[in-house]
């Protein structure tokens, strides 16, 4: 299961050490698709059920070693939803990396092809893995989680990418499937790696280090909470409330 990133979205990032606003797109194989447009975002309800499927993702980087707890929503998308939990049931993600991290935008994994050596590849792998759109009223901001599509009709695939800022613009063009509950400070330190801003190795914006997801599970949204509060009445126990593949 999951995500493939791909055409679309021009888009203004700023960097502290940079003067110039970037124009950047989503991606996944290749296609491009520019817009400049700014949408106002109306006043949105996430859906609320302590049985939401939870992905967790482990992540290990040379800035942040840690988890990100993603809550899975049916309710917006559920096809996709389903082939992102086979995916992940199936290992589809274990071993994969973030090869795009853009700083202000959000950060994009989930391709087999970062497995191996070859960055040229990144971004490309499993061009045949689609499913149907399936966009929703869920606004694009800080930590919510879409699918890449390759920029046209029904190309979702199986590359996600994690928003680390409010951006409008992808509003209704890419299916969402979550939110982040737990992790955004992983996801910040991630956005502090060096990377390569042209593409000399790769694709644009692949960080230098492989920022790797080691490991996908699949809980729930009330199992995250159990452990949360074990965590805090035990903080040096280890408590695993993953489902088992």
């Amino acid at each position: 299961m999951i995500a493939a990133i791909a055409a679309a979205t021009t888009l203004a990032c700023q960097r502290a050490e940079t003067a110039d606003a970037q124009s950047v797109s989503i991606h996944a194989a290749g296609n491009t698709h520019e817009s400049n447009s700014v949408k106002t975002a109306s006043v949105f309800v996430w859906p609320d059920d302590p049985n939401h499927p939870t992905l967790n993702i482990e992540i290990e980087s040379p800035v942040s070693t840690g988890r990100i707890s993603i809550e899975l929503i049916p309710k917006l998308a559920p096809q996709t939803v389903a082939q992102v939990i086979e995916l992940a049931m199936d290992a589809y993600y274990d071993g994969t990396t973030f090869h795009r991290v853009i700083p202000g935008f959000m950060i994009q994994g989930g391709d087999p092809n970062s497995r191996d050596r070859d960055p040229g590849n990144d971004g490309q792998g499993h061009p045949n893995l689609t499913v149907e759109d399936e966009f929703s009223a869920a606004p694009f901001v800080r930590g919510v989680v879409g699918m890449g599509n390759k920029g046209r009709k029904n190309s979702t695939g199986g590359q996600f990418f994690i928003m680390q800022a409010d951006n409008h613009n992808l509003d209704g063009r890419y299916t969402v499937i979550g939110r982040v509950r737990e992790g955004m400070d992983v996801v910040d330190a991630i956005m502090t790696v060096p990377i390569d801003r042209i593409g000399r190795w790769g694709p644009r914006h692949r960080p230098i280090e492989n920022i790797v997801i080691t490991r996908v599970d699949i809980g729930t949204q009330t199992q995250r909470a159990e452990a949360q509060d074990e965590s805090t009445n035990h903080p040096d126990t280890t408590v695993n409330v993953l489902a088992d593949r």
